[in-house]
């Protein structure tokens, strides 16, 4: 299973978009529902994966509309690999989606980027919200330890490791000014929490 897109170059993996700016873009049938999932039109974002590839930087963000999330932390994002083709190259990129009140950054960077890209996301998220939910369709080893290794440069940690909440595992780390980072092991999705919306059972460990 794999997220896949082309651009001008047809190759009848899915529905043929047109672009403002004449490009055809075809979305596999994966990829649609996955936007739909987190509430992204697929024509919107094919617009803004065009423009990204024809500047062919290691890094580019849009904006979009998008439909509110419900969720227990209503602070959704979304990681997924997606592979792009065009008549000239085959790249594999991240996808972000973060997705905060009904409107959504997208964020399209090469794989090896997304550890110093984490660092800044989560600085921005840990001083303006309470809570953000990161989830994948597949565990990414890579982006779980990477996002805890950003979180550990960032705050003063005051305790770090393996508890048991609720009878599941997780991992967990938690600062001094009571911001904490949680991972179900082997899940597919990694929780910012901070203040009463840690669980009391990580609280206690510090206290």
């Amino acid at each position: 299973m794999r997220f896949e897109v082309t651009i001008d170059y047809l190759q009848g993996i899915g529905r043929k978009i047109l672009t403002s700016e004449g490009h055809v873009i075809e979305l596999n049938p994966l990829l649609e529902t996955e936007l739909s999932l987190i509430g992204v039109s697929p024509k919107l974002f094919a617009e803004g994966i065009t423009d990204a590839v024809i500047q062919n930087d290691g890094t580019y963000s849009f904006f979009l509309p998008a439909k509110k999330l419900s969720d227990d932390c209503e602070n959704i994002l979304r990681i997924f690999e997606i592979w792009i083709t065009t008549i000239n190259l085959a790249r594999k990129m991240l996808v972000i989606v973060i997705n905060v009140e009904g409107n959504a950054q997208i964020t399209l960077l090469k794989p090896e980027l997304y550890n110093n890209f984490s660092k800044d996301l989560i600085e921005i998220f840990a001083k303006k919200y309470i809570c953000l939910k990161i989830t994948m369709p597949f565990m990414y080893r890579s982006v779980i330890f990477d996002t805890f290794n950003s979180f550990k440069r960032l705050f003063d940690i005051i305790f770090e490791g393996i508890i048991n909440l609720s009878g599941n595992n997780y991992m967990a780390t938690i600062s001094n000014d009571k911001k904490a980072l949680l991972w179900k092991i082997d899940s597919t999705n990694i929780q910012y929490v901070s203040n009463n919306l840690i669980p009391s059972e990580l609280l206690r460990l510090i206290r």
